[in-house]
């Protein structure tokens, strides 16, 4: 009965043994799947936080290698380990240059690095079987534990390295490839996007210093024109009215015609261009006052009637007389009439009509329009006509050269009074310019 008694207790702890043994494997099992678990958690995250860190750092105005130093600080942080270099690949050598460095202190990592066939990641542990790239991999970053990525697109790479100190930092595996071309990703994502950002306000610097300097020299030229052509002028004007008596010769008469009409055509582009040159500058003043549209318009026609040829082109007014005032700058408003209606008969042939028209929307705005019958324009080349120092080119531009500053002029001075301009135009049909003023322009009948 004894010995019937020892082998069913020898028989009951093998089995406890057994179903310890077994409970011991699942228990491992569990603790290697939550610790793989954890760390697939702890590498998420690490990515998230350092894509969230790091395009918090393209809104910062700071300089190209300011964002690269920052970028490592996030990614050695993201990943806890020890140190960071960014290398790019010098075609001319075929080396990896150090580009910039992190954690390495005084001793900076050397300045190069040789690989003849650079594979898009590696790892380095201190563990893992001999190869040829780690050797080369530890002696840049100085630690046992190296984290390679490789981007062939842009030349790129970047090292991550690791003490695997326990509790300070830890040896890479292979499952942080994610990590490290994530890495890599988002640095020359907000690097590169910097560099071009950076290169665009220097460009933008640039063209806007040559346009400066372009305007401030086209002023101080249009300035030293307007004197001498004041004497042209005047001088000119008292021979055609021949206040000192007769010129005798009919020529000389058709001459001073001649010389007086380019005059004051070559003042109203020094005009123009000084105009302009304020209006680009931000210093073209508006003295406001109130204007009646159809006397304005009547007189603007009448200019154009006198100053420039229109041999077989009807020029024309329509206008209510009951036109409420407009608070504008007289001398503008003006100008804006005599630009359009002369750049209306420089592109109408004859027989031809352009009229000008002020009139009321009806939401109490006034408006003024030029419509001819002349060659138009096509849609695409609309865009091109106001910009300024811009020509269209036909027969009529070659025949009537001018500054390119007209409409883009008309447009400026529309703008400065809060109005807009538009035109509408078909090759062959003609053109309408219309000018709209911000109906808080409009004044009450009798207001001053």
């Amino acid at each position: 009965m004894a010995g019937d008694s020892d082998v069913g207790i020898r028989r009951e702890l093998e089995f406890y043994r057994r179903q310890c043994n077994d409970l011991g494997a699942r228990v491992l099992r569990l603790q290697e799947e939550q610790s793989r678990a954890s760390r697939e958690a702890r590498r998420s995250r690490a990515v998230a936080t350092l894509v969230r860190d790091a395009y918090r750092l393209i809104d910062m105005r700071i300089g190209v290698e300011e964002i690269e130093r920052r970028m490592l600080d996030i990614i050695v942080s993201a990943n806890a380990c020890d140190r960071a270099v960014i290398l790019r690949l010098d075609p001319g050598s075929g080396d990896f240059l150090v580009e910039h460095a992190l954690g390495f202190g005084a001793q900076a990592p050397p300045a190069r690095l040789s690989l003849s066939d650079p594979p898009g990641f590696h790892v380095a542990a201190p563990h893992t079987a001999p190869d040829p790239i780690s050797p080369a991999l530890r002696a840049v970053m100085g630690l046992p534990s190296v984290l390679w990525a490789y981007e062939m697109a842009t030349g790129y790479a970047m090292m991550l390295a690791s003490q695997s100190e326990r509790n300070v930092s830890r040896a890479f595996e292979p499952e942080d490839q994610e990590f490290i071309e994530a890495a890599l990703s988002v640095f020359l994502d907000v690097v590169l996007r910097r560099q071009t950002d950076a290169e665009l306000d220097a460009t933008k610097a640039a063209a806007e210093t040559s346009d400066l300097t372009r305007m401030r020299f086209l002023s101080n030229l249009s300035h030293e024109f307007r004197t001498p052509l004041n004497a042209v002028i005047g001088f000119s004007q008292i021979m055609k009215e021949e206040l000192f008596g007769a010129l005798g010769e009919k020529r000389y008469r058709d001459y001073v015609r001649y010389i007086h009409h380019s005059g004051m055509h070559l003042l109203s582009l020094v005009e123009d261009i000084l105009d302009f040159s304020a209006h680009q500058a931000g210093r073209l003043a508006i003295h406001e006052q109130p204007i009646d549209l159809r006397e304005a318009a009547s007189a603007a026609l009448a200019a154009m009637a006198q100053t420039m040829p229109h041999e077989g082109v009807i020029l024309s007014l329509q206008a209510a007389r009951n036109l409420p005032p407009l608070c504008g700058d007289a001398r503008m408003v003006r100008q804006i009439m005599v630009n359009l209606l002369s750049n209306a008969l420089k592109f109408t042939p004859p027989p031809g009509r352009v009229v000008l028209c002020a009139g009321l929307d009806g939401d109490g705005a006034l408006t003024l329009s030029v419509t001819d019958t002349g060659i138009g324009m096509a849609p695409e080349d609309i865009p091109k006509a106001l910009e300024p120092f811009q020509q269209i080119e036909n027969p009529f531009t070659r025949r009537h050269p001018g500054s390119g500053l007209g409409l883009p002029l008309c447009k400026a001075l529309a703008e400065h009074h809060g109005g807009t301009l538009a035109i509408t135009s078909a090759p062959g049909r003609g053109t309408t310019i219309r000018v709209r003023f911000p109906p808080e322009k409009t004044l009450r009948q009798g207001a001053a």
